[in-house]
């Protein structure tokens, strides 16, 4: 077994200079609303530099008359295609009861503008306030308006992904599952970002025994008040669209681009999620980050983190491998008699010109 990295140093500067570096441990005594502030203080008041050609804030109809808000990133200096840009639909992180548009604003620009991809943000409704399903339910939703509206958006409707992190990243798998299951769009792609995928309460990986009381960011209880928030009976975590590594099937899903961090509770079970995709014939890769900790490539946002970049960018190449080539409306042969064409009339012409001496 190769021997575990040291945390990667710029984050660890990064860390400490946050405050960070140690394991949270129970949070469950801090108000949400102080726990939503810090994260909204955190990440919320970026100023990203990253170019995006146009950034429009709609809101689209939930499915219970609620109403989404929404953020779309059209890339700059994208080229052009015939059937539109491929989009991606991303699921915020947060536990599950935190994170907004703001908070992600810079990653979104990041991924949009890496990826050619125009880039949907959805202000999903958040637990406790709104129990499972509510957020699930608005994130498929809105991943079913960019499916309907493909064309209206300059979209491509065959070439709709979907994405999110940690607990977004788990809204994110859910969806899939959700347009499988109600014959709704067929995705493209989904992108996971340590993704949450298996209770805390009912399963222990071996990187959550290893990490959950040590490492950085995210500790084991908080992982369980993140579930514990989420749903009204502890039954419900049971659900397939959440204890997703133990769902009845996963065949059938789009292919997946798993990202996870050595020094992260969530580690195993998102490896192991990616695995068990591969093993019943979905496309699936997941990439491992050395020195990294969960929400690495979110606190790429605050500073220059080499891991963060290299991570962003392997994943725009995924979701740019994804999109399936545009066929050429003229075949091979097509182009072979056209040349033939042009070849033989310019041979007739230069045997005229050399015959008579003049031009045709």
């Amino acid at each position: 077994m190769a021997e575990a990295m040291e945390l990667d140093p710029q984050l660890k500067a990064l860390l400490e200079m946050g405050n960070l570096l140690n394991n949270p441990g129970d949070d469950s005594a801090i108000p949400d609303e102080k726990l939503r502030q810090r994260f909204s203080d955190v990440f919320g008041s970026v100023k990203s530099k990253v170019p995006v050609a146009i950034i429009s804030n709609q809101t689209i109809l939930g499915p219970e008359g609620n109403k989404i808000p929404i953020r779309i990133y059209y890339p700059a200096d994208a080229k052009p295609r015939k059937k539109g840009l491929p989009i991606l639909v991303y699921c915020h992180g947060g536990g599950f009861f935190a994170g907004d548009l703001d908070s992600y604003d810079d990653l979104c620009r990041n991924l949009g503008h890496l990826s050619a991809y125009i880039v949907i943000s959805v202000d999903y409704r958040l637990a406790p306030e709104h129990k499972f399903p509510a957020g699930h339910l608005d994130c498929y939703a809105a991943t079913k308006w960019a499916f309907d509206n493909a064309s209206a958006l300059g979209g491509d409707q065959t070439q709709v992904a979907v994405g999110g992190d940690s607990a977004g990243g788990s809204i994110a798998a859910a969806v899939c599952h959700l347009a499988r299951d109600m014959k709704g769009p067929k995705l493209a792609m989904q992108v996971l970002l340590y993704p949450m995928t298996q209770p805390t309460a009912h399963y222990e990986s071996e990187s959550m025994k290893e990490f959950g009381t040590t490492a950085p960011v995210l500790s084991k209880r908080v992982c369980e008040t993140a579930y514990e928030r989420l749903v009204a009976t502890p039954e419900e975590q049971k659900s397939e669209l959440i204890d997703l590594n133990h769902a009845p099937s996963v065949k059938g899903l789009p292919p997946a681009h798993v990202v996870t961090a050595e020094y992260d509770p969530l580690r195993d079970e998102a490896e192991y999620y990616a695995a068990r995709l591969f093993k019943n014939n979905v496309p699936a890769k997941a990439k491992r980050y050395g020195g990294a900790v969960h929400g690495f490539i979110q606190f790429g946002s605050l500073a220059e983190i080499r891991c963060s970049v290299r991570a962003l960018e392997d994943v725009a190449i995924g979701m740019r491998q994804a999109v399936k080539e545009e066929k050429d409306p003229w075949d091979a042969r097509t182009y072979m008699i056209i040349a033939a064409t042009v070849v033989a009339f310019l041979s007739v012409k230069m045997y005229h010109y050399y015959q008579t001496g003049n031009a045709l």
